[in-house]
């Protein structure tokens, strides 16, 4: 298992900036550090490169801390911090948990290890395609008629409804009909 060489220069940081710290200002505090170095090229793999170190010692520290210590490190892009209060402590672990998805990611440093310039920009593709339906949704949601939460089978079944009933073949609108199809494909990805 390798170690990460920014823990102790991100744990001093931590304590420094008790109100949070961001991913950011992490990065601009440890510019130049000799981990950075080999990653001087500026393009998406070498910024890949320097936010998993980051959030890979973010996340070791949070597990390192609460393990050995009880003190919650809360990892978040826009701010992280470190806790010491007594309801904090006691949500340390559930805290961790609802983590461990991502925690689980940044600490395989086989994630990080071999990633190639267009792997990354597959990520970067599928996140911004994700953000795109995510904000879509809403919107979607109110040409079907249906409210937040509704299962895979409302959809179907509303979508099946309202295009039955606005099929230009049918007398329907076909402007009306392509805006029901479009919320459709936005809510079944």
């Amino acid at each position: 298992m390798m170690h990460n060489p920014l823990i102790p220069e991100i744990l001093v940081l931590l304590h420094d900036h008790p109100d949070g710290i961001s991913e950011y200002d992490l990065i601009q505090a440890l510019e130049g550090h000799a981990a950075f170095k080999e990653l001087e090229e500026d393009n998406t793999l070498s910024l890949f490169q320097i936010h998993f170190l980051v959030m890979n010692a973010l996340y070791t520290l949070q597990q390192q801390l609460w393990q050995e210590e009880q003190l919650c490190l809360e990892v978040s892009p826009l701010k992280s911090f470190l806790t010491t209060t007594n309801q904090q402590q006691s949500d340390g672990a559930a805290l961790i948990a609802d983590c461990s998805n991502l925690s689980g990611y940044y600490c395989d440093w086989d994630n990080l290890e071999g990633m190639t310039e267009e792997e990354v920009e597959q990520l970067l593709d599928s996140f911004w395609n994700r953000f795109v339906v995510e904000d879509l949704r809403g919107p979607a949601l109110l040409t079907l008629g249906l409210e937040v939460g509704c299962s895979q089978q409302q959809i179907i079944q509303r979508y099946r409804q309202l295009a039955a009933a606005h099929h230009p073949d049918k007398g329907g609108d076909p402007k009306q009909f392509i805006e029901i199809r479009q919320a459709y494909e936005v809510l079944s990805v």
